[in-house]
């Protein structure tokens, strides 16, 4: 058991780098204190995994200019007048704010974007949280995320189900 977990343990540091710094956490955790090793190895784990929730999010992702030029709105401000409507939802990281780029079809907002952001905020208000639910892959979709589905006749319904069971 030993050393099939050190093997995993390998293989997972050199596939992903920034789990090292989690496992460093927990090799230098003191032994003698259950309490200090728990809150190190968790505040190691959680950094990692916002740190890897909001990379991803920004990979999927415009920013305003983009969105700007894509909904051919005049000014930047039309875009983010969208946004504090509830219109779009956006988060602002660093000097840009980041919309996901799933609310856009055709060079428009998705004729369903309203229906989709009213269900995902029965759950969340957090841009990060709803792209991650809108992008991540499901078994019960086929391999495919919510926002795929939602445009694939044979799979909406499902991919309905999932958004309405949020809340």
């Amino acid at each position: 058991m030993t050393a099939e977990a050190i093997a995993r343990v390998e293989r997972r540091a050199a596939e992903d780098p920034r789990f090292v710094g989690a496992l460093l956490e927990l090799v230098e955790a003191p032994t003698s204190t259950a309490g200090s090793y728990s809150n190190r190895a968790a505040a190691a784990l959680n950094h990692q995994r916002h740190d890897d929730a909001r990379e991803r999010f920004l990979e999927g992702c415009l920013v305003t200019a983009d969105v700007q030029r894509l909904l051919n709105l005049r000014t930047p401000q039309a875009v983010h007048r969208l946004h504090s409507r509830g219109k779009l939802i956006g988060r602002q990281i660093g000097n840009a704010t980041w919309f996901p780029v799933w609310q856009f079809r055709d060079g428009e907002r998705r004729p369903d974007l309203d229906e989709i952001l009213a269900a995902l905020r029965r759950f969340t208000s957090d841009a990060v949280a709803a792209d991650r639910i809108m992008r991540l892959q499901r078994e019960e979709l086929g391999g495919q995320s919510i926002a795929e589905a939602l445009d694939r006749p044979r799979k909406r319904a499902v991919a309905w189900a999932i958004l309405e069971s949020l809340g």
